[in-house]
């Protein structure tokens, strides 16, 4: 049986929207964009806007889901 409460929500977002929510740490969530060739991923879900980049989708994605930390 797969658990769905480890599950985590990940919205797509603009560059723009990704800005606005790490200088006003809300809305809480965690959040994905692409920006050039890199990808930027920010996990706010307490309000503290922890960002990381990726050159890769799926790493950033995993990061978000606290499959490892960088």
């Amino acid at each position: 049986m797969i658990s769905l409460w480890n599950r985590v929500k990940i919205k797509r977002v603009s560059p723009k929207f990704l800005e606005k929510v790490i200088e006003g740490r809300v809305p809480y969530g965690h959040f994905l964009t692409k920006e050039g060739r890199k990808w930027v991923a920010v996990d706010n879900s307490t309000g503290d806007a922890w960002t990381e980049e990726f050159t890769r989708k799926r790493q950033a994605i995993r990061w978000l889901r606290e499959k490892f930390e960088v």
